[in-house]
């Protein structure tokens, strides 16, 4: 995933999209934790940088390890008829890994949408 570096603050305002009820949520909050604010500022960029990446990507180890646990969920015997469910509504043209994408995603819909806790 790759992050633009702008030069300066007008060109950042017009690459990024604000959403106002997000943003004065945001401002609370800053006001209410100046100090945290501060602390942020203070911070070196590269440290800085390494802590938004750490969020990321511990972000993208707990999607991994969920992933890991739905593919479990679904080798069991009593899902095959959701198996071959899920599979009647994949394209057979598709790449074969992006067949078993399709089928994780449905399958994670279904826990979802069904309320079924796995894990």
């Amino acid at each position: 995933m790759a992050i633009a570096s702008p030069k300066n603050r007008k060109e950042t305002a017009g690459q990024y999209k604000i959403n106002p009820e997000i943003d004065n949520k945001l401002n609370d909050f800053m006001k209410a934790n100046a100090d945290l604010v501060q602390y942020v500022k203070d911070l070196p960029r590269e440290q800085l940088e390494r802590k938004f990446l750490l969020r990321k990507m511990k972000d993208e180890e707990q999607k991994q390890g969920y992933t890991a646990k739905v593919k479990a969920w679904l080798a069991k015997p009593e899902q095959a008829d959701l198996i071959q469910s899920i599979k009647s509504t994949i394209s057979p043209n598709m790449k074969t890994e992006r067949q078993e994408q399709a089928l994780v995603t449905a399958a994670k819909n279904h826990i979802r949408n069904n309320g079924i806790k796995i894990g």
